[in-house]
């Protein structure tokens, strides 16, 4: 499995993109329910979508209605082109949203976009429109600006809220500075997906440093899965007592959770 194809299955964890994009926009605020994401087809947008298997989109809605897209680019090199690759890219997808809305004449969701980007040395190639455009004062008013927001793993210091996205982003911190002690020492309490390990040792080479956190994984595996058991059955409980005094629609906003979950659970009693 190649970079681009780790970092797309990574994120196809619904909790982990939720958790990422709280980390990194929201500054930690828990904006984004995973439970009220839902990944777009990119085939669909255009056929030069359908070619980049690196880029993943998930919509942000509740019900019928579109809060906001978020799309994550992975990225392992520093690129000159980036700025203009991620403005056609929006522009793709606000073409797309157009088309579907136009008729209604509403605003559109906004779309915001992050390069994720994995390589060692620091991002310092253009960040703007206006750095990669020859620009005199009288026409620089004349020209919109685009931004282009780049997450480096190697010089990250956000704590995420996702376990195995925080062990990922902080892993392949450390071994760029060859600190696989550091690592060891912070997740040593904690539960990580045997997948997690399986990406970041196939991102980082397949180092010997990982072995031994992979033997303990294996055996805290199944006390993981034995505690998020236990979770969901209280969780459910709570669903249940909630019913008594709460409507379906107020229990999922309370609970975060899809509608479609809350009837399953009541269905169950």
């Amino acid at each position: 499995m190649n970079k681009d194809s780790i970092i797309k299955k990574l994120f196809e964890d619904k909790e982990v993109f939720a958790s990422f994009i709280n980390g990194v926009i929201y500054q930690g605020k828990k904006i984004l329910s995973s439970h009220h994401l839902k990944e777009i087809n990119l085939s669909t947008i255009s056929d030069s979508f359908k070619e980049r298997i690196r880029d993943i989109v998930q919509v942000y809605q509740t019900g019928d209605e579109i809060f906001s897209l978020y799309h994550i680019e992975s990225q392992s090199v520093v690129d000159f082109s980036m700025v203009f690759r991620m403005m056609e890219y929006q522009a793709e997808l606000y073409l797309k949203k157009f088309k579907e809305n136009h008729r209604h004449r509403e605003k559109l969701p906004p779309i915001i976009s992050v390069v994720f980007y994995t390589g060692k040395e620091e991002w310092k190639q253009y960040r703007s429109l206006y750095e990669c455009v020859q620009l005199s004062r009288e026409i620089k008013p004349w020209i919109s600006d685009y931004k282009l927001h780049v997450f480096g793993c190697a010089q990250n210091e956000i704590e995420f809220d996702n376990v195995d996205l925080n062990f990922f982003v902080w892993g392949l911190k450390y071994s760029y500075q060859d600190k696989w002690e550091y690592l060891m020492t912070k997740f040593k309490n904690k539960i990580i997906k045997r997948g997690t390990m399986k990406m970041l040792s196939e991102m980082c080479g397949q180092k010997e440093e990982l072995k031994d956190m992979e033997e303990r994984v294996e055996v805290t595996h199944e006390l993981g899965s034995y505690q998020r058991r236990m979770i969901d059955r209280g969780e459910c409980n709570v669903i249940k007592t909630l019913s008594q005094t709460m409507s379906v629609e107020e229990i999922s906003n309370a609970v975060q959770k899809p509608i479609e979950d809350i009837k399953r659970i009541l269905e169950s009693r």
